[in-house]
């Protein structure tokens, strides 16, 4: 019987004990490092709960050493090399094995990938022989992650093993042999046909004799051997001469087509089956009439059970030469064996001659045996995959305001597993096709949504191991419209202008200002409030009325149809709706060839947005155009502007008007699948899903 039993070692290297199916993790606790430690066992010391090592595991089903008398743990020799183990770590070092003092050991490759015997531990298994053999214990012991194969598996779906013959337990019994005993059938009487031959062995030292008994089978195939009548008349008897026999049913002297015999120790009874076994026959074959194969078919039974059934088709030499020791030989002793010829050939006359007969006798008293069982491939090591459980967001949960600078977060509830794992973007919501391009970075943690005409970059999302931020870098604006300066009455100083886009999808309010001062660049909204009333402004004084013509207008202050030194306007939109940007043009009169326009943008709450000092240059050349927007994309509710004009006649003229007025803006959903994966592949997702809206601004 063998040592190993029909189960296995197993060992989760998932973080913490894992006790579910097969599992045999065990708590890795300041007693058991204790124990491990004075079994000699390198490296030991209570889990690390971040990383999930080193682990045990333990099987007390896993030996039964009954009727052993030692055993110990050993490896193929490869020489000092050490020897390949067939595992590598989740980094891809290979790990070779190392018998160090009866304790096998997987440890790394050096740099260069070849074996070192002082490489970093991966793995050992260790005997404990403390209780003694009957109490023997195997540990599994693990140091680092391994690389599983199966990146779509986990747990028992992906696991490690070490292929046969890798790692052997060697056990110690003393049991009874069996050894094969030439069988002396000289001392029979030849050419007289017996029912069964009881033939003694040709060394006098021994008592053994065998019993064997022909059997004539019937075509086809043979499910049980024993069901078959062994005594149908006189066709099966056996035919003897010196060195064998035939069965008569054909030609005498040989066995023909279906032919066969079983044989036993002739002191075997059914009444103690298992006293007198036999572990074996041997014999020679021989071709006769031109049989160059033969199909050997053969069974062993133990206790009227079949325990072992094979066939070998055996090519036999030519002429008068013999196939020489064709074996059968059972794992464990048994009480018979049966054996069946077949032949292609169809000469009534063909057939086969089995000579020189042994048969595997037990010994007579017990001997020492070391069997060696093959323990790697019961020893496990399941995956660890990484976990994914929620994504957590912030106090207004994935909504984002649809305009720049606004930003939405949250958290990650995962774990890394024993392997180590990174969060990335595996899938994504596509905004435009051509229009808006998708850039993934190439560890996959930023993706950027990008406008391809203008270059630019529109959303964004990040990830860590621990969480994310999606930010909307612009503020979305609808569309340039020229403001119809044909729908105002020219050639009238008006206090206000209301200047309608040419598409009708909004209007700008303009009035007109005064400055006498330049306010402060963080001036409130209130600072400009002196440039619009008495003395400087108001609907009572005119210096500060507009003017228009068919493309602009002027300041009546000074040169009525232009803007001159510290004259300028304030504007906002007739519905209250805000506004993007307004751009215009700048025309030089009176030579000049620079200017300074300052603004200051305001929201609906009277707060200062932006304050901006653009200088405008080139202006002998042509028109230059100036733009008031926010440099942060930011729509204002309300704007004023001041012209700074060198020289006393010099002035400028503002025509060719357009804006951007902002309307609503549709909501945008975005969708995310994040993965966290980990470094065999193993990986979980998440999906995550914001809405991106004016309505979250904030």
């Amino acid at each position: 019987m063998t040592t190993i039993t029909d189960t296995n070692l197993v060992l989760d290297e998932q973080i913490g004990v894992q006790t579910v199916t097969d599992d045999n993790d065990v708590l890795l606790d300041q007693t058991l490092s204790d124990a491990l430690t004075a079994l000699g066992v390198l490296g030991i010391s209570p889990t690390d709960p971040t990383t999930g090592f080193p682990q045990v595991a333990v099987n007390t089903a896993l030996l039964d050493t009954t009727g052993a008398t030692d055993l110990a743990l050993s490896i193929p020799d490869d020489g000092p090399g050490g020897t390949t183990s067939g595992l590598f770590t989740v980094d891809g070092v290979e790990i070779f094995l190392y018998n160090e003092g009866g304790i096998i050991y997987g440890r790394e490759a050096d740099a260069n990938g070849d074996a070192d015997p002082a490489g970093d531990l991966a793995f050992a298994v260790a005997l404990d022989l403390t209780g003694g053999v009957s109490s023997a214990q195997i540990y599994l012991i693990q140091y680092e992650p391994l690389h599983h194969n199966d990146p779509l598996a986990v747990d028992d779906g992906d696991i490690l093993s070490f292929a046969e013959g890798k790692i052997t337990l060697d056990v110690t019994t003393t049991e009874l042999v069996t050894t094969f005993q030439v069988l002396d059938f000289a001392s029979i009487p030849s050419g007289s046909p017996q029912e069964t031959l009881t033939v003694a062995t040709a060394d006098l030292t021994d008592n053994h004799s065998a019993k064997f008994d022909g059997i004539i089978f019937p075509a086809g195939a043979v499910t049980d051997p024993t069901t078959i009548n062994k005594n149908p008349g006189t066709n099966d008897d056996l035919n003897p001469d010196a060195v064998g026999f035939g069965v008569k049913g054909g030609q005498a002297s040989q066995m023909n087509q279906n032919e066969g015999f079983f044989v036993q120790d002739a002191a075997w009874t059914s009444a103690t089956p298992d006293a007198n076994e036999i572990g074996g026959i041997r014999f020679d074959v021989q071709g006769i009439g031109g049989v160059k194969s033969v199909n050997i078919e053969w069974w062993t039974i133990d206790n009227g059970v079949i325990v072992e059934h094979g066939t070998d088709k055996v090519t036999l030499p030519s002429g008068s030469a013999v196939f020489e020791n064709y074996t059968i030989e059972s794992a464990d002793s048994v009480d018979q064996i049966y054996v069946r010829f077949t032949y292609d050939t169809k000469q009534s006359t063909s057939g086969v001659r089995v000579e020189n007969l042994e048969v595997a006798f037990p010994s007579s008293s017990e001997v020492t045996v070391v069997n060696h069982e093959d323990l790697g491939m019961h020893l496990v090591f399941e995956d660890a995959g990484p976990t994914f459980d929620g994504i957590t967001g912030d106090a207004t949960p994935f909504q984002v305001g649809l305009a720049a600078n606004q930003q939405d977060t949250g958290t990650f509830d995962l774990t890394p597993g024993a392997d180590g794992s990174h969060v990335t973007i595996t899938q994504y919501t596509d905004l435009g096709g051509a229009d808006i391009e998708e850039i993934l970075t190439n560890d996959g943690t930023t993706l950027t949504y990008r406008d391809v005409a203008t270059d630019t970059d529109l959303y964004q999302l990040n990830v860590t191991d621990s969480g994310y931020t999606f930010d909307v870098l612009f503020t979305p604006q609808g569309e340039q419209s020229d403001l119809n300066f044909n729908a105002v009455k020219s050639g009238g100083p008006q206090e206000t202008l209301t200047v309608p886009t040419v598409d009708n999808t909004g209007s700008i309010v303009f009035d007109g200002l005064i400055f006498n001062a330049t306010p402060a660049a963080d001036a409130t909204e209130a600072a400009f409030v002196p440039f619009n009333t008495t003395p400087l402004g108001g609907p009572t004084v005119a210096a500060d009325d507009l003017n228009p013509d068919a493309v602009g207008f002027g300041v009546k202050g000074g040169q009525a149809s232009q803007i001159n030194n510290n004259e300028g306007f304030t504007f906002s939109t007739a519905d209250g709706s805000d506004i993007n940007n307004l751009t215009f043009a700048v025309a030089g009169i009176g030579n000049i060839n620079a200017i300074t326009v300052e603004s200051w943008l305001y929201d609906d709450g009277g707060n200062l947005i932006d304050h901006t000092i653009e200088n405008v240059t080139g202006l002998r050349s042509g028109n230059q155009t100036v733009t008031i927007d926010d440099d942060g994309g930011q729509a204002f509710d309300t704007a004023y502007v001041q012209f700074h004009v060198g020289g006393a006649n010099s002035g400028v003229r503002i025509l060719d008007f357009s804006t951007s007025i902002e309307g609503p803006v549709d909501d945008q959903p975005f969708e995310f699948t994040l993965a966290n994966t980990d470094l065999d592949g193993d990986a979980a997702t998440q999906t995550l899903s914001i809405l991106a809206s004016q309505d979250f601004i904030v």
